[in-house]
C-alpha cells in the first residue's frame, strides 16, 4: 500500500519543476535586462542622471566579472534553478549561451571574456565622452 503523502514524482516534474524552470526563465531575462543597462544606461543616464551611480556600478561589476573572470552569481542561480527544475544546464557563460548564441573555443574563452569586458567599459566610456 503507498502512503497518499509519500511524493511519487522525480526531480523536475511535476508543478515543482514547473516553477523552478519558471524561476530559471526569469533570471534569465532579468540577466538580459542587465546586460542591456549596462550597453546602454549611459543613454538613460543622459535621460535621468539620478541613474549614474547605479549605472556606473552596474558596468564596473559586469567589467570586473568578465575581466577577472569572477563568474556571475545570476549565472549560478540561473543553471541551479535548471537542474532543480529538470532540465540540464548549458555549459557556456551566460553571454555565450543567451545573448551571443555562440560556443566560444574552451582555449580562448579567457581572452573572450576580457575582450567583452573591455568592449563593455569602453563603450560607456565613449557614450559619457559625448
Amino acid at each position: 500500500m503507498t502512503d497518499p503523502v509519500e511524493r511519487t514524482d522525480t526531480a523536475g516534474s511535476g508543478s515543482a519543476g514547473l516553477l523552478w524552470r519558471l524561476l530559471a526563465y526569469s533570471l534569465a531575462g532579468l540577466h538580459i535586462a542587465y546586460v542591456l543597462f549596462v550597453l546602454g544606461g549611459a543613454l538613460l543616464v543622459l535621460v535621468w542622471p539620478q541613474l549614474v551611480w547605479l549605472h556606473l556600478a552596474a558596468v564596473a561589476w559586469a567589467g570586473g566579472t568578465m575581466l577577472f573572470d569572477l563568474g556571475c552569481p545570476i549565472t549560478v542561480w540561473e543553471k541551479s534553478s535548471l537542474r532543480k527544475g529538470g532540465r540540464e544546464p548549458y555549459e557556456e557563460g551566460f553571454l555565450q549561451h543567451h545573448v551571443l548564441r555562440i560556443r566560444f573555443d574552451a582555449a580562448r574563452t579567457r581572452r573572450n571574456h576580457i575582450v567583452l569586458g573591455l568592449a563593455a567599459i569602453g563603450l560607456n566610456l565613449l557614450i559619457y565622452s559625448v
